[in-house]
């Protein structure tokens, strides 16, 4: 289809931080096909890096059409199964505030995971996927033997009770690759090699005092807000990797 070979549409959600609570906009229809609708802009979040996207309501002449969960390529898809949608058609875009709070508190308490085994036992996240009520995570250990869920879990909570703050930076290659705290480095100048140019520059969660990677999903403004963290079922994956599901 020809909107496949546009240019990329600006992703609005990475210019509002703390993720959560999303304002309803105002949008033009440009496009209306077999597979959904494209506006002419979009504050929704697409489904990636294991964060589900976006759902929602379209309003408009006082009718509602419900969306499901919004995807991107070169530009931001907002699936409808039903309803008479024209192209110029102008819609308010509501989207679904309770779904998307709580898949921003689950990416949140993810990264600390993530940064907390690797700060004990230098594991690494090779898999996650994001859920509203439980989410997983696959770890790799050099010695599994070393894990310890109920350990994970106090670490976590240790973080989440300090309430540290979440930030979001615009870095460039030379001060990503310089900065001691960024985990896993290798991967990280993989991503900045892939953008391609001079000097790309690549969106920055830091949690502060534990975290610091790229990433493009929506977070929390500070950590006490995502509750206790608990983990549930830790599931053997083989070749050293263990797979941990976790609810907040």
């Amino acid at each position: 289809m020809a909107w496949r070979i546009q240019m990329s549409q600006t992703r609005r959600h990475l210019e509002h931080h703390p993720g959560i609570n999303p304002a309803p906009f105002k949008a033009t229809i440009e496009s209306v096909t077999d597979e959904g609708v494209i506006l002419s802009d979009s504050w929704c979040y697409p489904k990636g890096g294991g964060q589900p996207g976006d759902t929602g309501i379209f309003q408009s002449d006082g009718e509602e059409f419900r969306f499901g969960e919004v995807s991107a390529s070169s530009h931001i898809l907002h699936p409808v199964s039903s309803g008479n949608l024209q192209v110029g058609q102008e819609v308010d875009c509501v989207i679904d505030v309770e779904r998307r709070n709580a898949l921003a508190s689950m990416h949140s308490a993810a990264h600390i995971l993530s940064a907390t085994a690797n700060e004990r036992w230098g594991a690494i996240t090779v898999g996650n996927q994001l859920g509203v009520t439980e989410s997983r995570m696959d770890l790799k250990f050099e010695n599994r033997d070393e894990f310890d869920a109920n350990i994970l879990q106090d670490d976590a909570n240790h973080w989440v009770n300090k309430d540290a703050e979440i930030m979001i930076h615009e870095w460039g290659r030379k001060q990503i690759m310089t900065d001691d705290r960024v985990r896993n480095r290798r991967f990280v100048e993989r991503i900045i090699d892939r953008i391609g140019g001079s000097d790309p520059r690549l969106r920055m969660v830091e949690i502060e005092g534990i975290d610091l990677c790229p990433c493009a999903g929506t977070h929390l403004s500070s950590t006490s807000p995502i509750g206790d963290i608990t983990i549930g079922r830790v599931q053997n994956k083989g070749k050293g990797t263990f797979r941990i599901y976790f609810e907040i």
